[in-house]
């Protein structure tokens, strides 16, 4: 759906112009939307829509860029030696090459991914609506190249860390990876922001961001978004990060980045950081961190339940969905006990600070 005025308003909480239309009009991709106002001849709209890509991608791409940084950094920190980091980056790079096997250089392609964008805007300003349409779809099978290696290459090194260091040491390293986002996540705290508030927000940056994963068949970014009686339910065939590296990739041809040549990790054991689930991406797992076990331990609930697909049942098909409740005191005990918590009396930090001696009014 594109409104009336254009197909992008502003929106108070993000502080940006983000797709119009209410939370299921956002399950279509964004290129879909764009390919659409080409072929109706809006080459306004298409143009705003084009640009608005590199919104919906750019924080996906500047946390794999740090997280391939600051994962490494975090190893020889803790002991592991030179010699063996060097062998990981050789071997995660080898796995990364481009089928020449020229190396892979995330920014190089971001840049590209940014140039074909501006021609598709160039192309719609001309009117010229073929070369448009090719542009976009060029693209997008650019930035999704990048985007699965980037990720490729964050799970490769959470791979490593796990060899190195243990499983039992990834629940620490995201909570490493994630400080500066759990500090924001602060706004979430019905102590600071009403919930109506923070549930508007909640839902439309997980809407741009799993759409600028390119979730979806197709990987175009296509999401079903259904609204239940006490929440919202986002769910993605695949998720375009974590979940499709549990699959056969029927465009690629590459399989599952579990078996070989990468063999990346699953968990093997129970884990509060992994939903106490067997068979979690180490990558996804990071889900489980920043949506439910660090606000629960902040401000007493989860901004985000996630269903995760795991291992084996996921190469299958298996879904992830992401639920938002309407009110936070529906989310049910269950929730809380799979990352070790119980379920408070009181909500907020507040409540939180009183319940473990740290608050007095």
């Amino acid at each position: 759906m594109i409104a009336e005025d254009g197909p992008l308003v502003w929106h108070e909480g993000t502080g940006y112009e983000i797709r119009a239309g209410s939370y299921a009009d956002h399950a279509t991709s964004t290129y879909t939307l764009a390919e659409r106002a080409i072929i109706d001849g809006r080459f306004d709209d298409a143009a705003k829509l084009a640009e608005y890509t590199i919104r919906e991608a750019l924080e996906a791409f500047e946390l794999f860029t740090q997280w391939i940084v600051d994962i490494p950094q975090y190893m020889r920190e803790r002991g592991v030696s030179a010699g063996d980091l060097a062998d990981d980056e050789e071997r995660i790079r080898r796995l990364l090459a481009h089928e020449n096997e020229e190396r892979f250089d995330g920014a190089v392609c971001w840049n590209e991914y940014q140039r074909l964008i501006a021609s598709t805007k160039e192309a719609c300003r001309a009117g010229r609506a073929e070369e448009a349409a090719a542009n976009l779809e060029c693209a997008r099978q650019t930035w999704r190249e990048t985007h699965d290696r980037l990720c490729d290459n964050v799970y490769g090194w959470v791979d490593a860390a796990a060899r190195r260091l243990g499983e039992k040491e990834i629940g620490a390293l995201w909570d490493h990876l994630m400080a500066p986002m759990y500090a924001y996540y602060d706004r979430y705290d019905t102590d600071v922001n009403p919930w109506s508030r923070s549930f508007d927000l909640l839902m439309h940056i997980a809407l741009e961001g799993l759409r600028g994963h390119l979730s979806g068949p197709g990987r175009k970014g296509d999401l079903e978004v259904v609204e239940e009686a006490d929440r919202w339910a986002i769910r993605f065939n695949p998720c375009g990060s974590g979940g499709r590296t549990l699959r056969d990739d029927p465009d690629t041809g590459t399989g599952p980045r579990v078996e070989a040549p990468y063999g990346f990790g699953v968990t093997t054991k129970p884990h509060d950081w992994s939903w106490n689930k067997i068979g979690v991406c180490l990558y996804c797992a990071h889900c489980c961190a920043l949506n439910e076990r660090m606000p629960t331990r902040r401000f007493g609930y989860p901004t985000r339940v996630v269903e995760p697909p795991t291992w084996p049942e996921a190469r299958s098909g298996t879904k992830c969905t992401w639920y938002i409740y309407k009110d936070p005191s529906l989310i049910p005990e269950e929730v809380y006990r799979r990352v070790g918590a119980s379920k408070p009396g009181a909500l907020g930090s507040r409540a939180r600070a009183v319940a473990n001696g740290r608050f007095d009014d």
